[in-house]
């Protein structure tokens, strides 16, 4: 019998210590124990950290952490977090207390440890033929400013030959130093991080390099730039009434670029490898008639920099001195017969994408490197009005806008360009957003709505606020080379309702029709200005001195915005072609910007313009001297 009741007594103590296990569990963890177990990985959590579980980003397609854990001394049930007081004249419990709040900050937080690194490759790493250069980082581990020597590493490396990004030991069984001894020529990304504890810090110590394999042929394999040219963004304008620097300053903004781009010292351009670029050209545009660009794009291939260039079909070798160099040096054929080609200077039929003319004009530069004495350009745009003709800086008023390091921007031309260089017909309008900047690409897309009047139909002309407009009324300056025909004259039927309703409205004009002319200032006052920017400056049928922007500054109500400062730029005119041609426009919403576009505006206007009405030839030549006027 007393058998029985001492195993009934033992039975009792045990279920009532296994009743008692989560709450002594519970309690130690409140009053700031060692941690909890993460029960679907069965790895330790330290006590008042958050653990992270990655979510995809929709609109970005990166993952990104979301917070699961919980704060040391938070009491269960309570929506803040903050324990509750006992109510006056009671006892607190001899068990543990929570950890009040204003304990829980005061103690110690653990600090991700950073990655400070002591050495780097040299940039570029030049591989002689037959030898070995190894690229080695050293580094150390850091700790709220203080280094750590027990710190241990991953590395990772992106690039071509494999390359892949997975974290792993760094290379070479050094602690504190990562050595690749065989990479293959090419651009290369390197990261590590430290671990110090239970605690792993972000990549912070990061390089991206060039990795150089020479070759007998090549000169001391060095990177190299005939000019260091820095070029500024915002826009650039020529003016055609000035010296011969004031003319040619868009062409120069451009050839100085093109002369920058790092590209390696070879005795030979036949040696360069297509796959491996130390820089891209990419250009756009209607004529190219000037040599001294020319040159420059070709001693830019020379250095094995990759240079592609899409020209409308006008011109052609048998009468253009310069085209019939670049396709004799770069190439006609977009590809070779292996499928690829590193440069080529290539004649679009009729329209790279359809339309029949190849219009607009862009250029786009990008390298991941810098000569020495050079500045990175990476990623940087040039859009506007301006060829690469004599016409452009002599005859012509032009624009270029220049954006640096906008990545989403820069891909967007790049993807643009990789379509039309297809030469395919393809008549479809593609429009792209990044930040301040709309582009719109054309031909129009069949029966859809034209991009350029919806620009026209945002602009709304009282309750300007903010410093914009005129006393609380819309400011709309239009600089137009081209404004004719049914769409030319919608256009002007949309103008002249935004002066009847309140807008200020100031227009330049080059090769305007009668009609459209009548429209915009028959029974107008003086908030409509209109003057003629075409002259004849020998006194003859042919225009030799007129505006060619493609250009609309609104200060004032755009859309919603009632406070807005935007610019319109590109190669679209206010005509029946400028939705059937290859065109791009680009819409800035800057007020820096429109500051520009409105003082050469003026400028402009001061310079050489006439409120009489006045019609002229184009030049004749056809894109030689004296150029197209387009």
């Amino acid at each position: 019998m007393r058998a029985l009741v001492r195993l009934v007594v033992l039975i009792a103590v045990l279920l009532s210590s296994v009743a008692l296990a989560p709450l002594a569990s519970a309690d130690d963890t409140a009053s700031g124990g060692t941690g909890t177990t993460d029960q679907t990985t069965g790895t330790a959590t330290p006590s008042g950290t958050s653990t992270t579980t990655p979510s995809a980003d929709p609109t970005s397609g990166s993952t990104t952490g979301s917070t699961t854990g919980s704060t040391t001394g938070s009491t269960t049930g309570s929506p803040t977090g903050a324990t509750t007081p006992p109510p006056t004249g009671t006892t607190t419990p001899a068990s543990p207390a929570p950890t009040s709040p204003a304990t829980a900050q005061s103690e110690p937080k653990a600090v991700a440890p950073v990655t400070k690194v002591d050495s780097y490759p040299a940039n570029p790493t030049s591989v002689p033929a037959g030898a070995v250069v190894p690229s080695v980082f050293k580094f150390h581990a850091e700790v709220d400013g203080k280094r750590v020597d027990t710190a241990t590493f991953q590395c990772r490396i992106l690039g071509p030959g494999g390359k892949v990004g997975k974290w792993e030991g760094c290379p070479g069984g050094v602690v504190g130093q990562a050595t690749y001894p065989d990479l293959v020529a090419g651009s290369f990304t390197w990261q590590a991080r430290a671990t110090v504890g239970a605690l792993t810090g972000d990549p912070t110590a990061e390089f991206t390099w060039q990795v150089l394999t020479c070759t007998t042929t090549m000169t001391l394999c060095r990177i190299f730039s005939p000019d260091h040219y820095n070029p500024p963004a915002g826009a650039t304008f020529n003016n055609p009434t000035g010296d011969s620097p004031a003319q040619r300053r868009n062409l120069t903004h451009v050839i100085r670029t093109i002369n920058s781009m790092p590209g390696y010292a070879v005795h030979s351009a036949a040696v360069c490898d297509p796959h491996n670029v130390p820089s891209t050209i990419r250009i756009s545009l209607y004529s190219l008639t000037d040599m001294p660009v020319a040159r420059a794009l070709r001693a830019a291939s020379r250095r094995c920099v990759s240079v592609q260039i899409l020209m409308n079909n006008h011109l052609g070798p048998k009468t253009t001195p310069s085209i019939k160099y670049l396709q004799y040096y770069l190439g006609g054929a977009v590809t070779d017969a292996n499928g690829v080609r590193r440069s080529f200077a290539h004649r679009c039929s009729f329209g790279c994408r359809g339309g029949g003319v190849l219009h607009s004009k862009f250029y786009l530069f990008h390298s991941a490197i810098t000569a020495p004495g050079g500045a990175l350009i990476g990623r940087t745009v040039m859009v506007g009005s301006s060829n690469m003709t004599a016409n452009a800086s002599k005859v012509q008023w032009n624009d270029l806008y220049t954006v640096r390091g906008d990545t989403g921007l820069y891909n967007h031309f790049l993807w643009m360009f990789a379509r039309m260089e297809r030469d395919r017909d393809e008549r479809r309008t593609f429009q792209f957003n990044d930040g301040i900047y709309q582009t719109t690409f054309t031909p129009l897309t069949p029966n859809s709505a034209d991009p350029t009047m919806a620009a026209l139909n945002s602009i709304h002309c009282t309750g300007a606020t903010g410093g914009t407009g005129y006393a609380g009324r819309t400011v709309v300056n239009i600089n137009m080379h081209a404004w004719f025909g049914v769409r030319g004259y919608a256009f002007a039927q949309r103008v002249r309702d935004m002066y009847d309703h309140g807008c200020y409205v100031k227009v330049l004009y080059s090769f305007m029709s009668w009609s459209v002319y009548k429209k915009l200032t028959h029974g107008t006052g003086y908030r409509m200005s209109v003057r003629r920017t075409i002259f004849s400056r020998n006194g003859g049928i042919h225009a030799t001195l007129y505006s060619h922007f493609k250009m609309l500054a609104v200060s004032g109500v755009v859309g919603t915005n009632h406070a807005a400062s935007v610019v319109w730029t590109g190669s679209n005119n206010f005509t029946n072609d400028g939705v059937k041609f290859d065109e791009v426009t680009m819409r800035i919403a800057s007020r820096a910007a429109w500051a520009q576009y409105v003082r050469q505006f003026a400028f402009i206007t001061r310079t050489r313009t006439a409120s009489t009405y006045a019609s002229f030839a184009e030049p004749i030549g056809g894109g030689r001297a004296i150029e197209a006027p387009v």
